[in-house]
């Protein structure tokens, strides 16, 4: 007998205690490789492979010489040696393949890297993690493409764009995500290779299958629209206000500066005495700015303070985004709050259209404008609430945080030896520009849009999604659901 825990999810016919325990075969010890842990014989893919067979649905392996997906490169392990931009290649790590606006921060040498054309990401991988987190997917469009990838990710790839995109689709969906966390391995931290992609099992779906991969693709399609919109507003902050361009890299080798007594304002740290931060106050001494938390900008700057004790409920109830699920395009294992019990903490944490949340914890500075399908929606305390005075176009101010000039300032006001943080008088003390109305528009307007564009592809893929889950749904009888409980 072999016990896990698992996730509930809705009988269509009754609602009975989900079962938490299975019997196994020797046949199918010997077949998984004489595992013995839990994982390897997971209850919900277990559920999900009876389903599909129970709907009588033409099942092949995901991966494989027989498989939807033709190739999946076994990642490689290679010494990086990192560069200044002008000489690398972006790189990503595999948390970065679930981002709504993927950006990397260190760049790989193009000279120095043994291999490195094995790590370039191409045009609709199916984008998969691997350790660590394991089942994180994503589909590579323009924006991903070019960029090199971490070995801690899988890149499966099939012979047509929709075929890619109908298998990351699926591999998100109920029943593709439980069969790749059973695959993995590993007590402490854990993995998934290539090759067990092949245990996987996807149904033929015919022509909806094509129509489901064409709708995910054209989603990413609208993302990355939406990401050049947000570049174009970036570029056009720097130009209608003439901010010449600055860096975030970090100089490699110590940096000393001096600071005079009547310039240290109570801080002792060196990142606030940054030399960065010098060269960006002396560029706005030029600029006509005020702080984030004047009236005239922002009518205010929230923090979460009260809300402590936290019910949650197994279905349903109020989405709760940590500041990482936040910049994901689709968060998983989302934790539900119950409504009953939060009513009360609404107005503190829940999420609005285009509020703009600052994450305040950890790493700190991370810029999100939140899209329509947030909206009521919860974030938890580690990350700060903006929102816009009227008459203030939302999306200037996001472009303005979410600058090298804004990252420059917000980073610098951080405090704390092991986790850092900011607060929301540190946060409101940020100095804004502040130009005529039309130019904020003009800076503005291209964020605004790319937010709605966001929101069109939210709901287009996971339209998509569950169509893909109710086709397999509505072939399963009847007989059947109380047997495989899904």
């Amino acid at each position: 007998m072999v016990a896990s825990t698992v996730r509930r999810r809705r009988n269509p016919e009754a609602e009975e205690p989900h079962k938490l325990s299975t019997s196994i075969n020797l046949s199918e010890i010997m077949g998984e490789g004489l595992r013995l842990e839990a994982s390897a014989y997971n209850i919900d893919a277990r559920a999900a492979v009876d389903a599909m067979i129970a709907a009588k649905l033409l099942l092949q392996p995901i991966f494989g010489q027989r498989g939807l997906c033709n190739d999946a490169p076994k990642p490689i392990r290679t010494t990086r040696r990192w560069v200044e931009p002008d000489y690398g290649v972006p790189f990503l790590s595999s948390s970065d393949i679930i981002s709504i606006r993927p950006q990397a921060d260190s760049y790989i040498s193009r000279a120095k890297t043994r291999r490195l054309s094995e790590l370039i990401i191409k045009p609709w991988d199916v984008l998969i993690s691997r350790s660590g987190t394991v089942g994180n997917v994503g589909l590579a469009s323009a924006t991903f493409v070019g960029n090199a990838l971490s070995e801690d990710a899988i890149r499966l790839r099939a012979t047509k764009p929709e075929i890619a995109a109908y298998a990351a689709a699926f591999l998100r969906s109920r029943y593709g995500r439980p069969q790749i966390i059973q695959a993995t391995y590993g007590s402490v931290i854990k993995h998934i290779e290539p090759e067990h992609l092949a245990r996987v099992l996807i149904p033929d779906l015919g022509e909806p299958g094509v129509s489901i991969g064409e709708r995910v693709i054209k989603a990413y399609q609208l993302r990355d629209e939406a990401n050049a919109l947000l570049d174009s507003a970036n570029r056009m902050l720097h130009e209608r206000l003439g901010l010449p361009k600055i860096s975030l890299e970090t100089p490699q080798g110590p940096v000393v500066v001096c600071v005079r007594a009547s310039q240290v304002s109570g801080r002792f740290e060196g990142n606030y005495h940054n030399p960065l931060v010098s060269q960006v106050e002396h560029t706005l001494s030029k600029v006509n700015t005020i702080p984030l938390s004047d009236r005239r900008i922002t009518s205010v700057i929230r923090a979460v303070t009260k809300f402590r004790k936290r019910v949650y409920v197994r279905r349903g109830g109020i989405p709760m985004l940590s500041s990482k699920q936040l910049l994901q395009i689709d968060p998983v294992d989302v934790k539900g709050l119950a409504k009953g019990a939060h009513t009360k903490d609404l107005p503190e944490i829940a999420l609005k259209k285009e509020m703009i949340t600052v994450s305040c914890s950890g790493t700190i500075g991370r810029v999100q404008i939140i899209p329509a399908y947030m909206e009521g929606w919860s974030a938890n305390q580690h990350a700060l609430r903006v929102i816009a005075a009227d008459g203030i176009n939302a999306g200037f101010l996001y472009t303005w945080l979410a600058s090298s000039y804004g990252q420059t300032l917000i980073r610098r006001c951080s405090y704390g030896s092991v986790i850092l943080e900011i607060d929301r008088e540190m946060l409101g003390s940020i100095p804004v520009p502040y130009p005529e109305a039309s130019i904020r528009s003009a800076i503005g307007d291209p964020v605004l849009t790319a937010n709605g564009l966001r929101d069109e592809a939210w709901k287009l893929e996971r339209q998509a999604i569950d169509d893909l889950e109710t086709a397999i749904d509505s072939r399963v009888p009847l007989s059947m659901w109380r047997q495989i409980k899904l």
